[in-house]
């Protein structure tokens, strides 16, 4: 059966593969053509060759052209754009194969993995394919962060980019939404699990409260805002955490959006948030206390009943037997009973 599927699979290839001519048609069939050759195993091994056969060599000039286009290298922005997308799907589709399966199709991530990278998270030049694409770009940012996640969550130069303060807010979001599929999708022996970037909870926490600040400063002058699936994120970098002047209107959205990730990130894993390992038992009472009280804040912030519903579920979680004990492991029974004396 998989041999049958692999001889249609490499004949629809060759087929879809003639008809694109023009940058026009191989920028619409590039995401088809990887997934195709993906279900071809033997022919990726063979390809990965120097030389190859006759009826083989359409594949490896693919994968060339692909590698050059990923690179900017293709002479055309459509095929630069789809030579992203294919490679995610790359990417993606690998973390599917266990590593000790020795598939050639790690040869191909390998080899296309940090001009990947370098393109989607790049501050200095966001990926961006035009009006009414973000929700998409966005979608491929995190298809992409958590594949690479899958495949070495110790090479994490992207993670620190979308960390950073001056970062885009959209890479911001990535950030926050990609660590949330990990959580809630992990279902393969072999994937890595969230506990690997409990070492980043500090500016997680940083990223909550900055970000909380922020949306309650931006609802004090403007109108009620309804949260909706479409996202609308500031472009430009910041340079500052302090406000330097009044927020707009597309500030605040951009910015509720993120608080609520931040939001449904503490309650899909609230140790993520609670990780304080070198920290004083004073510093990490405090840190408990400010994440407490600001989602606390937000219960109670009557501009958007999506956050504040979250929030509370939230803190839900937090207040759970064993997660009590996280709020300050070298005294939770005294730290519980502090944070809710100064909450009361």
């Amino acid at each position: 059966m998989f041999v049958l599927c692999t001889e249609a699979a490499e004949k629809l290839f060759d087929l879809v593969d003639s008809f694109a001519e023009s940058a026009k048609r191989k920028a619409a069939v590039w995401p088809l053509l990887i997934i195709l050759l993906i279900l071809c195993p033997e022919i990726t091994h063979t390809i990965s060759k120097d030389t190859v056969e006759d009826s083989k060599a359409n594949k490896k000039l693919f994968l060339d052209n692909l590698r050059k286009a990923l690179a900017g290298q293709g002479g055309s922005k459509q095929l630069m754009e789809s030579a992203a997308i294919a490679c995610v799907k790359l990417c993606k589709a690998s973390t599917y194969i266990n590593w000790e399966d020795h598939s050639t199709i790690f040869l191909l991530v390998q080899s296309i993995v940090m001009d990947l990278k370098a393109l989607l998270f790049n501050p200095a030049k966001p990926f961006w394919r035009g009006t009414g694409s973000q929700n998409a770009d966005v979608e491929l940012m995190v298809d992409c962060f958590v594949s690479c996640f899958r495949i070495n969550p110790h090479n994490n130069q992207h993670f620190k980019v979308c960390l950073a303060s001056s970062s885009p807010s959209t890479f911001h979001f990535v950030l926050v939404n990609s660590l949330h599929r990990i959580i809630i999708n992990s279902h393969l022996d072999w994937w890595p699990k969230i506990d690997e970037v409990y070492c980043y909870s500090g500016e997680l926490r940083f990223m909550f409260s900055d970000t909380l600040n922020r949306v309650i400063q931006g609802t004090g002058t403007h109108a009620p805002l309804r949260m909706t699936p479409s996202l609308t994120f500031i472009g430009k970098k910041t340079t500052s955490l302090k406000f330097k002047e009044k927020a707009t209107e597309q500030d605040t959205r951009s910015y509720k959006c993120l608080l609520l990730a931040l939001v449904k990130l503490i309650h899909a894993d609230p140790k993520l948030m609670l990780h304080n390992p070198v920290k004083q038992a004073s510093e990490i009472q405090s840190s408990t206390a400010e994440l407490i009280t600001g989602l606390v804040q937000l219960v109670s912030l009557n501009t958007t009943t999506q956050l504040s519903q979250e929030a509370m579920e939230a803190l839900l979680v937090l207040h759970q037997p064993e997660t009590i004990e996280l709020w300050n492991p070298d005294a939770p029974i005294e730290t519980f009973w502090d944070i809710r004396t100064g909450l009361s």
